[in-house]
């Protein structure tokens, strides 16, 4: 006895594999970036969130977990897979994606990518990649300064002895008079209620060994920061990053250094390349 295929059925089988064959995959779109939470502390290995990514039908297209390199300021790769047309499971160029975040403790959702760039679009070209930086807080009063950071800041205030009710709390003030902003300084990591402690270079020298001479820089750290050296010919000339060495022995220099977030701050110290031929150097360290 024969079997029969409905001529439906065959119909909207050949439909299918033409609408396959009219679009193949591309290579993936990328985003990279960090990931802190309000008070700007990276996850890292042993704090780690998770990344999701979402067309705009809510459909699943990516996924991947916060990582930690010490010779990096990045901590996140969300890689987008792409098709040249559309195609279940894929995106395409120009569309607007939303990411969410799940820290562990709660799911931050609703994170568009890229929707206000002036070119309208989120997702890039095949193979193309954007860095993208996201910082998970609440900022209901508009300010700029996430909620909970705030409210720790003026509790750490009030306890301080730069607190004066008349005058209320200023998270742009210098309370402690280092030079730095209060928002600035818990950005940073250092505490902004002591001048002795705030980002600087706290030792410079001139470590010639026995191998090429390098000049040690020192500075003391947060947990979950990343930080980089910049280097100018002038203090008032134009800055850039300088590649550096984590230790003597490292095969090549890097321009970050990220520290975990593990709880207790430690000095730092960073072997910069070899002097070159210029008559004077400048050198100052910056919190990303």
């Amino acid at each position: 006895m024969k079997s029969s295929v409905p001529l439906l059925s065959v119909l909207a089988l050949a439909i299918a594999r033409a609408a396959l064959a009219q679009s193949a995959a591309v290579n993936p779109f990328t985003y990279l970036g960090r990931v802190t939470d309000a008070s700007h502390m990276a996850f890292d290995a042993d704090r780690v969130a998770t990344l999701s990514a979402y067309d705009g039908a809510g459909k699943l297209l990516a996924r991947s977990e916060t990582f930690y390199r010490a010779d990096s300021r990045r901590n996140y790769t969300l890689r987008i897979p792409l098709a040249d047309g559309d195609a279940a499971g894929y995106s395409r160029t120009g569309a607007i994606l939303s990411i969410a975040v799940d820290d562990g403790a709660k799911v931050w959702s609703g994170v568009v990518v890229d929707a206000g760039r002036a070119e309208g679009t989120a997702v890039g070209e095949p193979g193309g990649v954007r860095e993208v930086d996201i910082v998970l807080g609440e900022d209901a009063d508009g300010d700029g300064i996430d909620d909970a950071l705030y409210r720790r800041l003026k509790d750490e205030w009030e306890d301080s002895e730069w607190w004066d009710p008349e005058k209320g709390f200023d998270p742009n003030a210098d309370y402690d008079g280092d030079g730095v902003s209060t928002i600035g300084e818990a950005l940073s990591g250092t505490d902004p209620f002591d001048a002795a402690a705030s980002l600087r270079i706290t030792a410079f020298e001139l470590d010639a060994g026995e191998a090429e001479a390098l000049h040690l820089v020192s500075f003391p750290t947060a947990p979950g920061r990343a930080y980089c050296v910049e280097t100018s010919d002038s203090p008032t000339g134009t800055w850039s990053r300088a590649a550096v060495f984590l230790a003597p022995s490292a095969d090549a220099p890097v321009n970050y250094l990220s520290t975990p977030s593990t709880p207790g701050a430690a000095p730092a110290t960073v072997y910069l390349l070899p002097a070159d031929d210029r008559d004077a150097a400048f050198f100052r360290v910056k919190a990303e």
